[in-house]
């Protein structure tokens, strides 16, 4: 390998180690390489158990030439001052060397382009030796020997990073192999979530893999679901730039399927995770914050608000280098602070009682009411819910004293202290646990207990306007069918 000397912003590789990245934003600043270059596949590649431990980005970009792959490491090679292509993710011209030499000591890059090959590295350990600052050229045999070089043999085009002498990632662990898998499992994690408008193809189409398991994309905002709000976009015009917003409101937990919990989730609690999720040429940079602007509260936890700013007004938002950190300009600033108490409504009316309208024009009749006295709030059985006024009326004067004593308590010992705890957990409240099933066979039972219902028709048209049955307002027609049936030959309830 020969040493070429390289110019002065070299000087300062060693002390820019500690610019705070993490493993998963260092593997992330490397792969917005690879998104910028046209990438359409990423390919992660780690193992801690051979002699020399690795970890390998290999995409199929653009690829660079030699000048290209010299300008890319050497410090500050792009000023963030210049112009970008609205889709390239780079800033400062710093990324690909902090980055990697944050959590390694040898950085190493193999790049082909128009079928031409160059391997250049900067190594730490050889800087420190030597004294001199000087940018590592691998000739053709040391380019090949790289982990997963051969994979560029065959292609036009591409680009390999290699991390090598892993000081700071597997330093702090006896057992580098199964602390790399954990670490690597946080990677895939973030993977998901920052690049997930390019893995499910919203913008350009980019399959990213580790250790050739594909990534799946995690939704924040679970845009595909039915049962997601979307609010109306705002555009907010900065000179001849715009930065749009929209505010969504996820289901209720009860109402997500194990799926949608889980990428609602993936980030934490809903509570700390609600606010604006900040992308920037549709990289997620900044996410659960309400920049102060608003407070998080229990009723917001399922408002979350994607900002999507250009690269152009990088100046404005102070984006840092790790691109993981940004501040909304004054102009911004100002118009989210006008929109976050709108945008945080839905939620509320959601956690309202599960979204339940408080006044009397509710057309379907509740199993409970909320009643508000001044500054306190309690929770009443409705007694005129068909069920109840209907048992009510078949109870002696003593009877009824007792089942009203039995409501009162019911109502006096709601936990509503320990479910507010779990719920604040994101715990699973398993609450709408009757099927349609039952609730027929429910519908059923209250029918033949009467024979002063009226027609069918009445019966069944009555109750679908009461909590549960207004499940059941779809499958109308079904649930008479079925009472008509019992109409003409009834079950016996005990024989069945």
């Amino acid at each position: 390998m020969e040493l070429e000397d390289t110019p002065p912003g070299a000087l300062l590789m060693s002390s820019m180690r500690a610019v705070g990245y993490s493993l998963q934003t260092a593997i992330a600043d490397i792969v917005d390489n690879s998104i910028s270059a046209h990438a359409s596949q990423v390919d992660i590649f780690f193992d801690a158990g051979v002699e020399v431990p690795f970890l390998a980005v290999l995409d199929n970009g653009d690829g660079m030439s030699k000048s290209e792959a010299r300008e890319a490491m050497t410090l500050a090679g792009n000023p963030a001052t210049d112009d970008r292509d609205d889709d390239d993710l780079g800033r400062f011209g710093l990324g690909l060397k902090t980055a990697s030499l944050s959590q390694c000591r040898q950085l190493t890059v193999l790049t082909k382009k128009d079928g031409e090959i160059t391997a250049l590295s900067w190594d730490l350990d050889v800087i420190e030796s030597t004294r001199r600052w000087s940018l590592g050229v691998l000739d053709d045999e040391e380019a090949w020997e790289l982990p997963y070089a051969e994979k560029l043999r065959d292609v036009d085009h591409g680009t390999l990073v290699v991390w090598r002498k892993l000081d700071r990632l597997l330093a702090a662990d006896s057992n580098p192999s199964t602390y790399l898998d954990a670490q690597m499992e946080e990677v895939r994690l973030h993977l998901a979530l920052v690049f997930h408008r390019f893995i499910a193809g919203e913008t350009s189409k980019t399959t990213i893999r580790l250790n050739f398991v594909e990534v799946p994309a995690t939704d924040p905002f679970l845009s595909k679901s039915r049962l997601t709000q979307l609010q109306p976009e705002e555009v907010i015009n900065i000179g001849d730039s715009k930065v749009v917003v929209q505010a969504f409101t996820l289901p209720f937990l009860n109402r997500m399927s194990k799926r949608e919990r889980d990428s609602a989730t993936a980030l934490g609690l809903l509570r700390d995770t609600q606010g604006f999720y900040v992308y920037r040429a549709h990289r997620l940079v900044v996410w659960g914050t309400w920049f102060r602007l608003v407070q998080k509260t229990e009723l917001g936890r399922l408002t979350r608000v994607r900002v999507d700013i250009p690269n152009s007004l990088d100046h404005l938002w102070a984006l840092d280098i790790k691109k993981s950190a940004a501040t909304p300009p004054d102009l911004v600033r100002a118009r989210l602070r006008e929109l976050a108490t709108t945008f945080v409504e839905p939620s509320q009316r959601v956690h309202t009682y599960r979204g339940r309208k408080s006044s009397s024009s509710d057309p379907i009749i509740r199993a409970w009411n909320l009643i508000e006295d001044r500054d306190k709030t309690r929770y009443q059985i409705n007694r005129l819910h068909p069920a109840l006024a209907r048992l009510s009326s078949e109870l002696a004067p003593k009877e009824l004293g007792l089942f009203e004593a039995a409501l009162e308590l019911v109502e006096s010992t709601i936990p509503l202290q320990d479910a507010f705890n779990r719920m604040s957990r994101d715990v699973q409240v398993d609450q709408d646990q009757h099927s349609q099933a039952e609730l027929i066979e429910s519908l059923l039972q209250l029918w033949r207990s009467n024979t002063s219902h009226g027609s069918v028709d009445r019966f069944v048209d009555s109750m679908i306007r009461c909590e549960p049955f207004d499940g059941l307002f779809q499958v109308r027609d079904d649930v008479i069918a079925r009472l008509t049936v019992d109409v003409v030959d009834p079950v016996d309830p005990v024989e069945g």
